[in-house]
């Protein structure tokens, strides 16, 4: 009998991360000191699910997979939104487990509601045709499944005290033993009721959960020699049951009759969650868990099986330590960031290889994930963007094949941008601050010229000019109200020179030179009003000096140097009053800056050496990096 399925009513968006190197599912970098929070968020119920729930999947989209016994279904949640709910519909019974391939097929157990196989194919492109695996017809349940990169699939025999692989791409192909005799035992060479399996492709190695044993298994491909990793000799298990793997190699696994997660780093194993061994149903308890899964932040997802729900435990992140999150939909550098009202982090434009970018996305501090909005009117690099008073960001200026004068206003609640009024003069490389008056002060950008934007209009004024044309410079908003304007060059003539704007009067006034030229260095504001300026280059050389500049006195002064020299990288005031240095050219270092002390100390490294990136302060005090050279999508926080 074949498996039979009802009409479908699902669409699944299929996203393509190219930063995933062939996974499709989540193996995240972990630091070796994580943790995570001890109390889980319930995503899914009882309710949602049934009751007889064993197993979960989630892809490197973070879309999770969960099969409903009760209503006979596949649950589908799209990049992990409870909200965004698809379902398959079959005839599921006590089904134990699921993997999903990036070949967009779904595999399922369907031992009790098939006696063609005992393992199905979901076909995700085909309207959902559900195929049998040929050879797959024994008289035996797979407790789990793993499906390899080179399309074998991989079954655990809890009853036969084995394990099994076929390979999906020639049907001819006859079942294989991978690991134990079909004997039950507690040798090296025998399982007693293996359940949950997972494989490390790099290293050639799969890991079983020898419940009845006790223990954690690892077998070298092609030998059936195991080595025991861990055992209730040392540290007490009691029939685990779900396994997976982080980034490193390192092992975590449902110790399902202790009611607790253990997982491993470079100093052994540990218990996670759960480590009162006692069942329960409060967010710190668990009740028989099943399994286990990453989603590619370093959430765990835990199937609390007698409780009938799924976990959530977060990553905390450790304090000068990163952490990846989502990916954007492009690659971006020389683009720009904003913290909008709501929380969420819009990045606008930039480019990617030689094209230039009028999209614009949205980041979400509470999921980890990026969506879409709508487009700019036109491409732009070198550009602005600010947020006004009344939440709308105006972004301005910049280039593409052309230099630009246009202005532009995103609304966050519509999604939407509208045109506003048009700079009298183009520009690119420049900078825009927001007066306290609300109005926008637009400065150089190949010129020496500066102008005002005024929200409640929609207009521009021009205002008094710059001693000097300037681009590459920075702007900051002092704490008297007044604008400093720091270095960058004109034409090819690199500044030392600073001046400040005055709102009340218009005019421009000149003050003390800074100890060397700069271009492409950073601005910040001290919480003591002071102003940090790092970094850049002069004509030939880059810089790893730094300087500040006090408002009081109109002087600047020497401070620590940083430990690397930095260009086109980024600096944060963070909640604590240090300043952040990230990346540069050829920099994955970060460093902070204590203004008590007028030093410098080394952080946490990013994944990835950035420059032309943007770093973003969220409003849960971490900080989100995001893009830059050499055109990278991804994102990460600190």
């Amino acid at each position: 009998m074949s498996v039979k399925h009802s009409k479908v009513h699902l669409l699944i968006l299929l996203f393509v991360l190219d930063e995933v190197a062939g996974y499709f599912y989540n193996r995240p970098s972990l630091s070796s000191d994580s943790q995570w929070n001890p109390n889980g968020t319930t995503i899914v119920n009882e309710t949602m699910i049934g009751t007889n729930l064993f197993d979960l999947f989630i892809d490197e989209n973070n879309t999770v997979y969960i099969s409903n016994e009760q209503k006979q279904q596949i649950l589908i949640f799209v990049q992990g939104n409870v909200s965004w709910m698809r379902n398959i519909s079959m005839n599921l019974k006590n089904s134990s487990s699921l993997f999903v391939t990036n070949e967009e097929k779904i595999y399922v157990d369907t031992f009790y509601s098939s006696n063609v196989s005992v393992v199905s194919e979901i076909e995700v492109n085909s309207s959902w045709r559900v195929n049998s695996i040929s050879r797959m017809n024994f008289c035996e349940q797979c407790f789990d499944i793993f499906v390899s990169e080179d399309q074998t699939l991989f079954c655990s025999l809890s009853q036969q005290h084995q394990v099994i692989s076929k390979s999906l791409l020639n049907q001819w192909n006859h079942l294989r033993i991978v690991a134990g005799t079909g004997s039950e035992g507690s040798t090296s060479t025998t399982l007693r009721n293996p359940r949950g399996i997972f494989l490390d492709e790099n290293n050639s190695t799969l890991f079983v959960a020898d419940c009845g044993n006790n223990r954690i298994q690892k077998f070298r491909f092609g030998s059936f020699q195991g080595e025991t990793i861990l055992s209730n000799g040392t540290f007490q298990l009691n029939c685990p049951n779900g396994i997976t793997l982080d980034g490193q190699g390192f092992v975590f696994v449902v110790d399902s009759n202790n009611h607790r997660i253990i997982g491993q780093n470079s100093n052994g194993f540990h218990c996670l969650i759960g480590c009162n061994q006692s069942a329960g149903s409060n967010p710190s308890q668990l009740s028989s868990p099943s399994n286990l899964q990453f989603d590619s932040f370093g959430n765990l997802f835990v199937v609390d099986q007698q409780n009938h729900r799924v976990q959530k435990f977060d990553l905390i992140i450790i304090s000068r330590q990163w952490k990846s999150t989502g990916t954007m939909s492009v690659v971006r550098k020389d683009h720009t960031a904003s913290i909008l009202t709501n929380g969420k982090v819009l990045v606008t434009g930039g480019q990617t290889n030689s094209v230039y970018l009028n999209s614009a996305e949205l980041y979400d501090p509470s999921t980890g994930n990026w969506t879409t909005t709508g487009n700019m009117s036109v491409a732009r690099v070198y550009h602005t963007a600010s947020l006004l008073s009344n939440g709308k960001v105006l972004v301005t200026g910049g280039a593409n094949s052309v230099s630009l004068n246009s202005a532009e206003l995103y609304d966050p609640s519509t999604g939407s941008w509208t045109t506003t009024g048009a700079m009298s003069v183009v520009r690119k490389e420049h900078t825009a601050s927001i007066l306290t008056n609300g109005k926008v002060l637009v400065t150089g950008g190949w010129t020496d010229s500066a102008e005002l934007y005024d929200p409640s209009t929609g207009n521009w004024t021009t205002t008094a000019t710059m001693s000097a044309a300037r681009y590459r410079h920075t702007a900051s908003l002092l704490t008297n109200g007044k604008v400093l304007v720091t270095g960058g060059q004109t034409s090819s003539v690199y500044l030392n020179s600073p001046e400040l704007y005055d709102p009340s009067t218009g005019n421009w006034t000149t003050t003390g030179n800074m100890s060397v030229v700069r271009v492409y260095h950073t601005a910040s504001i001290l919480s003591n009003g002071k102003v940090l300026v790092t970094g850049g280059q002069t004509s030939s050389v880059s810089l790893n000096s730094a300087e500040l500049y006090d408002p009081s006195t109109d002087n600047w002064t020497t401070t620590g140097n940083m430990s690397a020299a930095r260009v086109y990288h980024t600096a944060s005031i963070l909640s604590n009053g240090k300043v952040l240095v990230t990346g540069g050219v050829s920099l994955n270092s970060a460093e902070l800056y204590d203004p008590s002390t007028g030093s410098w100390t080394t952080t946490g490294t990013m994944s990835l050496a950035r420059y032309r990136h943007t770093a973003s302060l969220l409003s849960n005090k971490t900080i989100l990096v995001t893009g830059g050279c050499c055109y990278f999508s991804s994102a990460e926080l600190y």
